[in-house]
């Protein structure tokens, strides 16, 4: 049974917008236990293991996964780039880093994680994210001829993600820990309190970021969907 690519690309935006709208609820519900309770709900913890926030987060990376494995599938017969591998290879990479966010590997789980820590993944994570666009910069290039509307999109999204997955973290240890250490020493309830402000500014950011880079792959997916239909309809 086909699908009406038509439907899929009309669901598209609502979808997005779902998850849009409860990002910004949780970050709601995060801020306002925060600063009119001075306590995080532990299911909204945005910065915890296992929380409505996480989960939301790593759904967001798991159905890039799928969408990239979908394209894989679609592009497997196909001569031209972007080549079946370029989808594959971040489908699996994607599904590690949607494990990693739900389990918060780089931080250390037990002794999952040999190398654990701040300064440890976020220069991994970038060394990948740089050597991933090198590697694939033909594929990168036909994408862009296709469609740079599309590329700017998930571009845009990962550059905001970017600024705060790692953005934020580095803000934090350079800048503002040693702020609130030279200005409100003895202020707990303040410095945690801004903490938390930056906490969900950080996961915001990313999620916001990742959900946009969702939306240019879910287009791009309708399209090669909306092709085969219609090279299916021909025949």
């Amino acid at each position: 049974m086909n699908i009406n690519p038509q439907l899929i690309k009309r669901a598209i935006p609502y979808w997005i917008g779902g998850l849009i709208f409860c990002e910004v609820a949780i970050a709601t519900i995060y801020l306002g236990g925060v600063l009119l309770n001075r306590e995080v709900y532990a299911p909204f913890d945005m910065d915890g293991r296992l929380t409505i926030p996480t989960i939301l987060q790593a759904s967001i990376l798991f159905q890039l996964c799928l969408v990239y494995l979908l394209m894989f599938f679609l592009s497997r017969k196909s001569s031209a780039r972007p080549k079946p591998y370029f989808w594959l290879i971040q489908s699996v990479l994607l599904l590690y880093v949607a494990l990693d966010e739900l389990l918060k590997l780089h931080l250390g789980f037990g002794q999952i994680a040999p190398i654990a820590g701040t300064k440890y993944w976020i220069g991994i994570y970038s060394c990948l994210i740089v050597s991933l666009a090198l590697f694939f910069f033909r594929d990168i290039k036909a994408l862009w001829d296709f469609s740079r509307k599309l590329v700017i999109m998930g571009v845009s999204g990962l550059v905001l993600a970017t600024i705060g997955g790692f953005g934020a973290e580095i803000f934090k240890y350079i800048v503002l820990n040693p702020l609130l250490a030279k200005f409100f020493p003895e202020r707990e309830v303040l410095t945690w309190a801004i903490e938390q402000v930056r906490v969900a500014f950080e996961e915001f950011l990313e999620m916001l970021g990742e959900t946009l880079f969702l939306y240019a792959v879910l287009l791009l997916a309708a399209h090669k969907i909306a092709d085969n239909f219609n090279l299916t309809k021909d025949k």
